[in-house]
């Protein structure tokens, strides 16, 4: 009978559309091992288990259930918010979000949740849902009986690719799983002209409506290259750009 192990790397194996022949070569080992891997034949090493995480870019959780399933204790650490050893990293994203005052900037978990933001977006998350979720899709699917966000179909539609290829890369999700689906069943989503959306710009912007105030901005997503802890090495740190002066003089003001 397949191995734990053995049935989770041909799940991921078929998930990133990897033949045995090609893993066998992106992990340089024979084809021959790799069946008998994954039929439960042969038992893994501890490094020919980390090689093929990296053949397969697993992701740190999947990396550490696939050790687990082999019999070895994981080995990327999953640490409280408030540990020590992650202060540099919550202070790296405290001071970008800080220098990007006044314009908008914040940081998301894997599910999209803000676990910090800088002033120019707690005004926006403040009209977006006042008082209510600090989660991006929810605040999206909650705005759309709202004139803030002018192009919200258009947001809505690349809102949604972004989130099925993030499902994917992650090998599924539930929970991001449950926010596409609620956002692909909204009655906008479904009735959105995709004709009518021109994705052949170079930049498609955010477009907020306040008062009589036009807001253009488009977002530069950055991530952590080298932190190695499971869920802070998920956290994305959003920051927006004023596409117009009449952008830049608002929250200049």
């Amino acid at each position: 009978m397949p191995s734990e192990f053995g049935a989770i790397l041909k799940d991921w194996r078929k998930l990133r559309r990897f033949s045995q022949l090609d893993l066998s070569l992106e992990a340089e080992m024979s084809t021959r091992h790799l069946s008998f891997l994954e039929s439960g034949r042969s038992n893994p090493s501890r490094a020919m288990v980390m090689r093929l995480s990296e053949a397969l870019q697993l992701p740190r959780p999947a990396a550490n259930q696939a050790l687990n399933a082999a019999g070895f204790a994981p080995v990327y650490p999953s640490l409280s918010d408030d540990a020590p050893e992650l202060a540099p990293v919550n202070q790296a994203i405290a001071t970008m979000l800080d220098q990007h005052d006044p314009f908008p900037g914040y940081a998301i978990d894997r599910h999209w949740n803000v676990v910090n933001s800088n002033q120019g977006a707690q005004m926006l998350l403040a009209l977006a849902s006042p008082g209510g979720p600090a989660n991006l899709i929810d605040i999206l699917i909650n705005s759309a009986g709202l004139d803030l966000i002018e192009n919200w179909d258009e947001v809505a539609v690349l809102s949604l690719s972004r989130l099925r290829t993030e499902i994917l890369e992650l090998g599924g999700d539930e929970h991001l799983s449950a926010f596409a689906s609620r956002l692909a069943e909204h009655e906008r989503v479904r009735n959105v002209d995709m004709g009518a959306i021109n994705l052949n710009q170079a930049v498609i912007p955010t477009i907020f409506r306040i008062g009589e105030n036009r807001l253009s901005l488009f977002s530069v997503i950055a991530q952590f290259g080298s932190v190695q802890d499971t869920r802070a090495g998920e956290v994305r740190i959003e920051l927006m750009f004023p596409m117009d002066e009449a952008t830049v003089q608002f929250f200049a003001r």
